[in-house]
Formats: C-alpha cells, sequence, structure tokens
C-alpha cells in the first residue's frame, strides 16, 4: 500500500519504521523542511498537517490507500477528515475526532455521560468573561480548544492573569476557542488504554510530574511508575476508562487519558484516543509487556480482532524528558556509553544538530528524553542522579547547557 504519514518527528518514526517493515510505502507530511522522520521516508512534503485542503490534495495526487498518524492529536483531525472525504479507512470517524481532539466538544461529552470532571466554561471572546468569572472560583486553568503540545495551557489565580491567558489560548486555537476550568488538587495520572475486543485494558498508570520553576506552566518532565493510590481510585479508573470508550464510540484503538487523583476523588482532564506522546510506546512496552505501536499498526492496517494481554512490571521505571538553557543545540554526550553499559535502558534524541532553543515552555521543546528501570525507588533515583551529572546537552560552543535543575528534589 502507498501510506501518507501526517507528521514527523520523533515518535512518528517508529510508526513509519513498523509500516516500512512491512513493504509498505510511506510518503511523510510535515510543515518543517527537514523533520526528524524525513530520513525513515520514500517522499516528503512540506505540507502542514493542520492543512485539511493541502492534505486532500496531496492524498489525491498521490493516490494514497491510506493515511494516518501516531501520537499526536491535531493531525488526528485531518487524517480523519480526509479519510472520510476520500472514503478511505480510518478508526474514527470524523465528528469522534472532533469530539476528541477538541476540548469544547470532549468537555460536552463528559457531562453528558457523567464522567467526573472540573467545572468549565467556554470562551469565544474576552467579552464573556465577566460574566464567567461570577460563576468561577480561582484558581482555574486556561487552554485553548484545539492546540498540540500543552501550548497556551496556564494556570491562572486571579481575573488579571485570565484575561492574559485568554487571549494567549484564543490566539492559538485553530477554531479561536478557549476554556476556563477550576483547577482540582491532586495527583496527575497519565494512564494509558488499549480497548479490545474483550475490554478498555489499562496498560500503564503512571504519575506526570511538571518544571516546579514555573509556576503557570504545564511543562512535563517525567513520567514514572508505579503509582500509589487508594484502591477506590484504581476502581474508578478503570470504570472511567470503559464510561470514555463508551461515550465516545471507541473500539480496536489505544486511548490515553488524564486524570487528577485525590483520596479516592478522580477527575478526568482530557482524554485523546491516541497513544502518547514523548515516547511513551517505549514505556508501555516496559511496563505493560505490549509492543503497542505494532499492535497500533496492525490496527490502521485492518486488523480489527486483536486481544492483548499486558503483563504488569514489578520494576520502578520512568522517562525523564530534558531541557536545555537558550541556545544552539549541537549533540548529546555520553548517552550512549551509559546505555551500553546498560544503566540507561534507552534513550530518544527529539531535535536536531542545529536546532535553535528558544524556550523550555512545552513538549516540543524537549531535546531528548532517557527511560531507566531499577528494583526500588531509591535505587532508581540514585540511577537518574548520576546519569545527570555524567550526561550532558552541548550547544555550538560545546557547552552543557542541560537543564539539570528541573530534577532537584
Amino acid at each position: 500500500m502507498k501510506i501518507l504519514v501526517l507528521a514527523g518527528g520523533f515518535d512518528q518514526i517508529a510508526l513509519i519504521n513498523e509500516l516500512t517493515s512491512r513493504n509498505h510505502e510511506v510518503i511523510l507530511a510535515d510543515y518543517f523542511p527537514n523533520p526528524p522522520a524525513k530520513k525513515y521516508v520514500h517522499k516528503h512534503y512540506q505540507v502542514s498537517t493542520l492543512d485539511e485542503d493541502a492534505i486532500f490534495n496531496l492524498a489525491k495526487k498521490e493516490n494514497v490507500d491510506l493515511l494516518t498518524t501516531a501520537c499526536t492529536d491535531q493531525a488526528l483531525l485531518t487524517v480523519a477528515k480526509v479519510s472520510e472525504k476520500l472514503n478511505l479507512p480510518c478508526y474514527i470517524s470524523y465528528q469522534t475526532a472532533l469530539n476528541v481532539t477538541n476540548k469544547e466538544y470532549m468537555k460536552k461529552v463528559f457531562y453528558d455521560n457523567n464522567i467526573p470532571t472540573s467545572k468549565y466554561f467556554v470562551v469565544k471572546s474576552i467579552d464573556d468573561l465577566e460574566n464567567i468569572f461570577s460563576q468561577l472560583s480561582f484558581p482555574a486553568v486556561v487552554k485553548p480548544c484545539d492546540c498540540n503540545s500543552s501550548k497556551g495551557v496556564v494556570k491562572v489565580r486571579n481575573t488579571q492573569e485570565a484575561y492574559k491567558a485568554i487571549n494567549a489560548a484564543l490566539s492559538l486555537s485553530r477554531s479561536s476557542t478557549a476554556i476556563i476550568e477550576e483547577f482540582k488538587e491532586g495527583v496527575e495520572l497519565s494512564v494509558d488504554v488499549w480497548i479490545d475486543q474483550e475490554d478498555a485494558k489499562i496498560l500503564s498508570v503512571s504519575t506526570t510530574s511538571k518544571i516546579k520553576n514555573n509556576r503557570n506552566s504545564f511543562t512535563i518532565y517525567q513520567s514514572k511508575y508505579p503509582i500509589e493510590i487508594s484502591n477506590v481510585a484504581k476502581d474508578k479508573i478503570q470504570d472511567i476508562a470503559r464510561k470514555i470508550s463508551r461515550s465516545f464510540s471507541l473500539i480496536n484503538c489505544p486511548m490515553l487519558i488524564q486524570l487528577i487523583v485525590n483520596g479516592d476523588e478522580v477527575n478526568v482532564i482530557e482524554f485523546s484516543a491516541r497513544m502518547g506522546g514523548g515516547t511513551k510506546y517505549r514505556l508501555i512496552n516496559e511496563i505493560a509487556s505490549i509492543d503497542i505501536m505494532s499492535i497500533y499498526t496492525n490496527m490502521i492496517l485492518g486488523d480489527n480482532n486483536q486481544v492483548i494481554c499486558p503483563k504488569i512490571s514489578q520494576k520502578y521505571i520512568e522517562i525523564d524528558y530534558l531541557y536545555a538553557n537558550n541556545g544552539t543545540f549541537n549533540k548529546l554526550i555520553n548517552f550512549d556509553i551509559l546505555k551500553n553499559k546498560h544503566v540507561i535502558k534507552d534513550y530518544f534524541q527529539y531535535k536536531e544538530s542545529g536546532a535553535i532553543i528558544k524556550k523550555s515552555t512545552t513538549s516540543s521543546d524537549r531535546i531528548a528524553a532517557f527511560l531507566i528501570e531499577d528494583v526500588s525507588l531509591a535505587k532508581l533515583k540514585e540511577k537518574r542522579k548520576f546519569i545527570l551529572d555524567n550526561i550532558g546537552i552541548l550547544n555550538d560552543k560545546d557547552e552543557n547547557i542541560l537543564l539539570k535543575e528541573i530534577f532537584d528534589e
């Protein structure tokens, strides 16, 4: 088959490798001139994955048999829309894709189906806020309704901060729409699910830690497993996974749910019908002994009868995401040495040499990450510290610009 893959970041390389290993011709659409996945495909077009008309024309020009993507939200919406117009297979309809990628529609489905979530308000104009503030408790969280990589997601503590955040969110949203929702205290969890013929099966439940020196940011620097929560909360998470899959008519597909847990209380932040980004497919593999990217590839190629049997690890496992001070990224040092010595289980380079680093405020600003595991939390912490003390992210002047301090505990 000739397959058009939308988005060419690091996570999509694994999908492309799965497809080419099965002798499919892969064409890539990505806005950037030299995305990381470009070297793995047969042909690359510099086209935005958000430009539905351009993707439609490209798919017709190349006479593709399938459109797909992985580990990203907004490109999934384009895949569903264009596939529907061209009568090509897709695991979700356009309407379902809209419901799972636009927070306005998603929250409505949550409320209509008694899925626990924060009180929220839809904002289409700054003029909406005056009435909203009389019904809203601070702190609150502002989000664009349809945007990748946590862009524009900001915690606000008062009306002044809210006005500023809403302005930014409206400008980032494809539909010029934002939501403001009440902030829930608790531990944030990321739940990876595969919905097969039998059930919504939980593959991993991990904590997501945010950079502490930016009090308004939601920039994730670590995903860690296992987590300590009550049995009541665990049962609620399983029930929520099933309820979401039914409410959004999802089957034979992945699901990523972000939750806040506080004691026995569980609230859904948001979810998507996809695998998590940031190389989560590798974390899932270590936790559940499931090659989720291979299973996903089987599904998009037409296998709708898969039944999976996760085998949950008893080890302590984490992915640590690395950010850097501003500058020009040159290279990583000592990662290969530590991997060969089995200190690092695996590592992932997200940025190419020569990339300009201007900020560390969203997940798309990550330079690299490493995956580690051990038999106890104490040993895992020791291993992480040793690695951070011995690796480097070098700029074009051979200076180490790694932001190591974000891991201070």
